[in-house]
């Protein structure tokens, strides 16, 4: 699946002011910890943005390249690395396929995963954190973060699979 980002970072949020807040306040803290906003690390957060499927860091990496050819696969996961310890990115692990990134929602919250195609999809749920907070006043844990997947058939591999196409990707 190749996720492609604009070509101009002001025409891809521009009816989306949610999502061109969080790319700015990505690019801040990239700047925070003395990183310096490349065009490709830029394209980068757009590409992660841009995707509601919670790309891998293939994906991610084939997007950037697609407008920054010589882009190094190091560069998208030590930028990761850097989005995931400020807190920017949330890291959704799988054991036995790659794992995703959101962007878009950096704490803790449900996902749907299909099981045939593999999108990863946020699941609507209201007060995230409020699990986190009841655990831990019941606990004493200071709980940082909570896995909540679902897993099934997604509806666009239910009804290709009635004309024996495979979906979603």
């Amino acid at each position: 699946m190749l996720i492609r980002a604009p070509e101009e970072t002001t025409g891809l949020f521009s009816q989306e002011g949610e999502l061109s807040s969080r790319l700015e306040e990505m690019k801040a803290a990239l700047r925070d910890k003395g990183v310096a906003v490349t065009r490709k690390r830029a394209k980068l957060l757009e590409v992660l943005l841009a995707s509601d499927c919670h790309p891998s860091v293939s994906e991610i990496h084939e997007g950037v390249r697609a407008a920054y050819p010589g882009t190094s696969l190091a560069t998208i996961y030590n930028t990761i690395e850097i989005l995931k310890e400020t807190g920017q990115v949330l890291e959704i692990e799988f054991s036995a396929s790659a794992n995703r990134y959101d962007g878009r929602i950096p704490v803790s919250h449900p996902h749907l995963v299909c099981l045939q195609c593999e999108k990863v999809e946020d699941m609507e749920s209201a007060a995230t954190h409020d699990p986190l907070e009841r655990v831990s006043r019941a606990t004493g844990y200071e709980i940082v973060r909570l896995r909540t997947d679902y897993y099934g058939t997604c509806p666009e591999c239910l009804e290709d699979s009635s004309s024996g196409e495979r979906g979603c990707l």
